[in-house]
């Protein structure tokens, strides 16, 4: 194909554009609001124009199932094209939205119609999701209406009240009626039902609203604006008052902001953050963060300021708060916003201060030599000077039916974080172990009644506190028994709430149900340092890394422990963002002790210097001087 072939078409399509420039732009099958004016607006246009229902799905990209759920629902929004209307909010960046709407965990799911909220629920349910857009979109089928002028002339014509009117009447009656009606097909809908009641008949006839107003006012939207030669070319604005001009401005910004709306909004609104890209000098990073949680971040943030251009190399779902979807209420300055949300704002702090982000899952470290190596699951190897482990520790969970479904309705496996929350209820702990007693006994000071739910007879926490859960006045123990299931309901706003227990003894085969609000499932943690096994890094017997006390140094040099990974007592975020910061400082001062600097802009010099030698070289050889 020759070049003006090729630029003929060019031209071609480039002409096509401008004439149809929907044809690339076109309306999104899920729309991501991004604001709460935008989101009151999206509501409001489907209640007054067009009766579709609008789901919303309030997501986080930390999140595990909102990223699981999302694929399926846009096919969802594919399959009720013209039927739904879906969108999505993501609670990171529309605070605003997330906030006014009370949202406490993730994905949860939002249903209107005609303005009104019907249902909502929290979980990646996607039958219900389908259950509910299948009865809405039925449902909202009536609104798909339109009273045509023809219609309805024909209409009052066939009633004894308007069969002697003259045309001047009878058209003003059809006016009055239209006007009443508005442009959307809800609004027609509602002046039909009042005709059949009034006149006590079937009302006259319609057409589909989508297909006929509709159909039109999308064309008008589609279809480039055509000039007319005898119009003025500007407006005789002169001629205008102040309130008629205040008015036309309205107007026009009410009209840009639609336009802007139905435009493909469908992009990521979550900010970029530094990526790290490996270059090929092949130089030792200084300081690389292994985890991406508030340990993680809180080493980022401070090494970042000082200068160390750290690398945090973790997925982007990494992190117990991040996958947290439930208000965090008990961290300093931060009130009425979910985990991932503070994970959000501590990257973004991160990034701002220089720290690269390597989301990479790393499968293996090597500490015998120096520098470290670090070999991440798609990147490959990575040198460093200094390690910061910051993995963290993965809550144990019992497996059993609805624990999954009811966690942030009730199930949790935090006394400290979410006990609060259960105030005067009843809740139990599952558990035998120190976790559960004291986990017990922290929910003793605010619930009504603590039942511990144990699998055997005798507790294997420490004396001391099995006494103390054992004398208390308002804590009761359940020997020999096991949860078999979680059960509950869902509440007025459409959220699954734990109400039940069904515990069986081992004993006597008697299943029982408890009536609670709360379950605290206290069996252990598992800290996430697979990777160090053979390493020679000092560890308890349960995989905890050892530090030296009142720092995060180990018993390997240059390479530092933060978080829950070396924390089996607290394990909170504030106490996990302040080890962070600790072994920030530690990392840091160890490279100072050391003496080791930047060494890839160390070496960029050298090039730069050796470069320039060659050229004054190459300049006297040739006679030429570099003044």
């Amino acid at each position: 194909m020759g070049l003006k072939v090729l630029y003929r078409l060019s031209v071609v399509w480039a002409a096509f554009l401008i004439a149809h420039p929907f044809a690339v732009h076109g309306r999104p099958l899920v729309r991501n609001v991004k604001t709460d004016r935008e989101f009151q607006r999206l509501i409001q246009h489907h209640k007054e124009k067009t009766g579709l229902p609008v789901i919303v799905d309030y997501y986080s990209d930390g999140c595990g199932p909102c990223r699981q759920i999302a694929p399926h629902y846009k096919r969802l929004a594919k399959q009720y094209k013209g039927k739904a209307v879906f969108a999505k909010v993501d609670v990171n960046y529309n605070r605003e939205t997330s906030g006014r709407q009370q949202i406490r965990s993730m994905p949860t799911f939002q249903f209107y119609l005609l303005g009104k909220k019907r249902n909502q629920f929290s979980g990646a349910d996607l039958n219900g999701i389908q259950r509910m857009t299948h009865q809405l979109s039925q449902e909202a089928e009536k609104y798909d209406v339109q009273l045509t002028d023809e219609n309805l002339r024909a209409y009052y014509q066939s009633l004894d009240d308007f069969k002697d009117a003259d045309e001047a009447k009878l058209q003003m009656q059809v006016n009055k009626v239209l006007k009443k009606a508005g442009s959307g097909g809800p609004g027609h809908y509602r002046i039909l039902k009042a005709l059949k009641k009034k006149y006590n008949n079937d009302g006259p006839a319609t057409v589909k609203w989508s297909e006929n107003m509709g159909a039109k006012d999308a064309k008008k939207k589609d279809e480039p604006k055509k000039g007319n030669k005898n119009a003025p070319l500007t407006p005789n604005l002169h001629l205008a008052s102040m309130d008629d001009l205040l008015e036309e401005i309205e107007k026009r910004k009410e009209k840009e902001d639609e336009e802007k709306e139905e435009e493909d909004e469908d992009v990521s609104t979550t900010f970029n953050v530094n990526k790290f890209n490996a270059d090929s000098l092949d130089v030792p990073e200084r300081v690389v963060i292994i985890g991406g949680g508030p340990a993680g971040l809180s080493a980022a943030i401070y090494s970042a300021r000082a200068g160390l251009r750290p690398v945090i190399a973790a997925p982007l779902e990494g992190g117990q708060l991040q996958g947290k979807g439930v208000l965090v209420e008990n961290y300093p300055a931060v009130s009425g916003v979910t985990g991932p949300v503070i994970v959000q704002d501590m990257r973004k702090q991160a990034s701002e201060f220089g720290a690269l982000f390597l989301e990479d899952l790393v499968t293996a470290v090597d500490l015998s030599t120096r520098p470290f190596t670090i070999v991440a699951n798609n990147t490959g190897r990575l040198k460093v000077h200094t390690i910061i482990m910051a993995t963290g520790a993965d809550s144990r969970w019992l497996g059993v039916p609805g624990e999954y479904d009811y966690r942030g309705g009730g199930v949790s496996s935090c006394a400290t974080c979410d006990g609060f929350l259960f105030r005067d209820q009843h809740v139990v702990v599952i558990g035998g172990g120190d976790t559960a007693m004291e986990d017990a006994l922290v929910l003793a000071r605010t619930s009504s009644r603590v039942t511990v739910i144990h699998r055997r007879g005798s507790f294997r926490a420490s004396h001391v506190l099995a006494q103390r859960v054992l004398q208390h006045g308002t804590i009761d123990v359940l020997w020999n028994s096991t949860v078999e299931e979680f059960r509950g309901k869902v509440n007025d706003q459409g959220e699954k709430m734990l109400t039940h227990v069904h515990v069986k003894n081992s004993v006597t085969g008697v299943i029982q149900e408890i009536e609670c609000t709360g379950a605290f499932v206290a069996i252990g943690h598992d800290p996430n340092t697979k990777i160090l096994n053979g390493q020679g890094v000092e560890m308890d017997v349960n995989g905890y890394i050892k530090t030296f006390e009142g720092s995060t140094k180990t018993s390997v040099p240059g390479f530092f422990a933060a978080g829950d990974v070396a924390d089996r007592v607290y394990r909170q975020a504030i106490t996990s963002a302040g080890s962070g910061a600790m072994g920030a400082l530690d990392a840091e001062r160890y490279l100072s002790e050391l003496g080791i600097q930047d060494e890839r802009e160390s070496l960029i010099d050298d090039i730069m210097a050796e470069l320039m030698e060659d050229f004054e070289v190459g300049a006297k050889i040739g006679g030429v001087t570099t003044e």
